[in-house]
């Protein structure tokens, strides 16, 4: 039996089996990321080896991978815009609002687990970052106002980077014996840090943007690959120029989030269908790190941080850090109870893990308690929350895949080229007999897109793109007999 065979068949069972869990999720509410992890703990009480062959560090690699891919996915669907609408109050959440929280849960740790201090502000940092994916999906089919939305949005997005920072500066510390950098050189550090990972994000994102605008490729899947490439490109030159890779990737995605794509639906589907594959391997990865009978040695310590962490340092962190902004309390709260943890917990753990800090080994089972309360308390919980405190849009707006998706199943295109000497050429497109729902929505011209109107006169060489009902394609054929009319195609 070959490596190859089993290798296919087991990540085939993940991959399947992790679909089931995410269409679950959406009928009975329970969050998709605890089922994620036991199936990571099914898999490991199966084959108690696995974890010889994927150790901490193979596991902080392949999530550091999936964290990268999830956040570049977000910032493609977080435009520029979007981000100077909710810019300053998410970047206070995501720098203030994440050393207040990580303040907190380091005295919260330190007097419930008795750790030192170095340990607990370990789990601290670990506890304090948040996942608006985690949001979103416990949403489900609810809209929340914009601002709001992006507030989650742009946060979390943001606030990876900077407890990614604060963890490599524990790290330090514990290596060095609790004699660390001097805090002018943590200030340096994180200046460094933040604008490396600020400029080739930026620089990223522009010429993926100039690509994009430039390119003319001939198939369309290869537009994917661009944006993947420049995903892979600013994450990795980042992380080689000792920047913040999280902090490049995130901005690169938003900033080609407001380029001009022609196959925009089908580069936002591939990088939707990406992070969620990278999604379910992570958690399915992660659960292998998860012992669930250890579970009843940490379960009061670990629900005391639970709490301490849903109703005490996130609403403290999210009252100081929007202190000077315009927001309803009932705001104020919604962001402190929106403040799910998902794979970052466990990821930034596993880094003390590598480390070797004392009392890594409660920490790993803490966090994930502290990670799965959230997911299950927060997260079956907030979709009411928002209706509560009636913070939903009246009318939730489909996003751009879910209106194609309508449109696909009732509308065709059909592409027409009108040849020289055509009955068609030199007529306004008001006087053609086109059947009933018809509409001529394009016209290419000279290699030019011209957007029509009744007054649009036809001429030989043109293209006509018609959007029509299936039913319709036979009438448009006979009206266009003449010409070269293509095969009829469902909506990209």
């Amino acid at each position: 039996m070959s490596v190859v065979s089993v290798v296919s068949v087991v990540v085939a069972v993940v991959l399947l089996s992790g679909v089931f869990i995410a269409s679950a999720h959406s009928r009975i509410g329970l969050p998709a990321m605890v089922g994620f992890v036991a199936l990571g703990c099914a898999i490991a009480a199966l084959d108690p080896d696995l974890l010889t062959a994927i150790s901490p560090g193979v596991a902080t690699n392949i999530s550091s991978f999936a964290l990268a891919m999830i956040l570049f996915d977000g910032g493609l669907h977080t435009t520029p815009q979007r981000v100077r609408r909710a810019f300053w109050p998410a970047m206070s959440l995501a720098t203030l609002g994440v050393l207040a929280q990580s303040a907190i849960m380091t005295a919260l740790a330190h007097a419930v687990l008795r750790l030192p201090w170095l340990s607990s502000a370990m789990l601290g940092v670990a506890a304090s970052s948040t996942d608006a994916a985690s949001v979103f999906s416990a949403l489900g089919n609810t809209s929340l106002k914009a601002r709001l939305a992006d507030v989650l949005e742009v946060e979390s997005g943001t606030n990876d980077p900077m407890t990614f920072f604060l963890m490599t500066v524990l790290i330090d510390l514990a290596r060095a014996g609790g004699h660390g950098l001097h805090p002018l050189e943590v200030a340096a550090l994180f200046v460094a840090q933040m604008g490396i990972g600020l400029g080739v994000g930026l620089a990223a994102g522009y010429l993926g943007r100039k690509l994009l605008a430039a390119a003319r490729l001939d198939t369309p899947g290869l537009y994917p690959a661009v944006t993947l490439g420049m995903a892979l490109l600013s994450f990795g030159v980042a992380q080689l120029l000792s920047g913040s890779g999280f902090l490049a990737v995130y901005l690169t995605g938003v900033a080609m989030a407001g380029a001009r794509m022609s196959e925009r639906v089908a580069v936002l589907r591939f990088h939707e269908g990406l992070a969620w594959i990278v999604q379910i391997v992570m958690f399915v990865v992660l659960g292998f790190f998860l012992v669930p009978r250890d579970f009843a040695d940490v379960a009061v310590p670990g629900l005391l941080l639970a709490c301490g962490a849903i109703f005490v340092a996130r609403p403290a962190a999210v009252w100081l850090s929007t202190l000077f902004f315009r927001m309803s309390a009932e705001e104020r709260w919604f962001i402190a109870w929106a403040g799910l943890r998902g794979a970052a917990p466990i990821v930034l753990i596993l880094f003390a893990v590598e480390a070797h800090v004392q009392g890594y080994i409660a920490l790993v089972e803490v966090v994930f308690f502290v990670v799965l309360v959230s997911a299950l308390v927060q997260g079956m919980t907030v979709e009411w929350l928002a209706e509560k405190f009636e913070l939903v849009q009246a009318t939730p707006p489909e996003s751009m895949c879910e209106l194609l998706a309508i449109a696909r199943e009732a509308a065709v295109m059909v592409p027409i080229e009108v040849v020289p000497g055509s009955p068609s050429a030199g007529k306004r497109l008001r006087d053609l007999a086109f059947p009933p729902d018809t509409l001529c929505y394009a016209v290419v011209r000279g290699g030019k897109a011209i957007v029509p109107r009744g007054s649009t006169r036809i001429r030989a060489g043109d293209h006509l793109l018609v959007l029509a009902h299936e039913g319709a394609v036979g009438e448009i054929e006979r009206l266009f007999h003449e010409d070269q009319v293509g095969h009829a195609e469902a909506l990209p």
